[in-house]
């Protein structure tokens, strides 16, 4: 079996196990809190998890692309990685296996730790704010509905700014504005959602600027 095709099967199988996990916390995840890791937004929080083993299950899929560049194939171990480990703070002891399966399946996809490395640093901005958007989807994670909803379309608005080669400066900056100051000012006395903008913001030239000269 080829690296690839491992990789592909246990995010596959990460993420269909992780699809149940959700549906179990946004289902029964109030009768068995021990399990779901005694939360109280269990609707919300199994929808998330819903969402992100998804994404997880498409990182897989995609990275069996051996057109994909070295940045692109680290973006879909991102959408394993990421997952795998954000989701042990929604659904709790549930994802303990979906967690060891994605992660796994995340390493599996990075074919050279050196040029990914290299990659990164040239493409510095994406990644900073992919990183931010993965903050925001932790912090809202316990939090409530309201919150959670709002942190999730503000991570994925980041997240489309940060890889959406094609776009203007103008959409960039819409997108980040989008993903940081709805967030910003549902939890401004958290202070870290405000900081969260001021970074987002100070990067957002930068990306553009990339995306610009891109011509793609």
């Amino acid at each position: 079996m080829t690296r690839r095709r491992l990789a592909t099967r246990l995010g596959l199988s990460g993420a269909a196990l992780g699809m149940v996990a959700g549906l179990v916390q946004a289902l029964a995840g109030y009768g068995i809190p021990e399990w779901t890791g005694n939360k109280l937004a269990t609707g919300a929080l199994g929808l998330l998890t819903l969402a992100l083993s998804a994404l997880a299950g498409l990182a897989a899929l995609r990275q069996r692309d051996p057109g994909l560049s070295v940045l692109s194939r680290a973006l879909c171990a991102l959408g394993l990685i990421g997952p795998g480990l954000l989701c042990l703070t929604t659904v709790g002891r549930l994802w303990y296996i979906p967690a060891i399966l994605l992660t796994t399946a995340g390493l599996l996809t990075i074919e050279s730790w050196r040029a990914t490395v290299t990659a990164l640093r040239q493409d510095w901005t994406r990644v900073l704010l992919t990183v931010l958007a993965l903050c925001q989807l932790l912090m809202v994670a316990s939090g409530p509905a309201l919150l959670m909803v709002v942190g999730a379309l503000s991570a994925v608005a980041l997240a489309t700014a940060a890889w959406r080669r094609s776009a203007s400066r103008r959409t960039v900056y819409s997108l980040v504005a989008l993903g940081t100051i709805p967030f910003a000012a549902l939890g401004w006395t958290a202070v870290v959602p405000v900081l969260l903008a001021v970074i987002a913001a100070s990067v957002a030239p930068h990306n553009s600027g990339a995306l610009t000269n891109s011509g793609s």
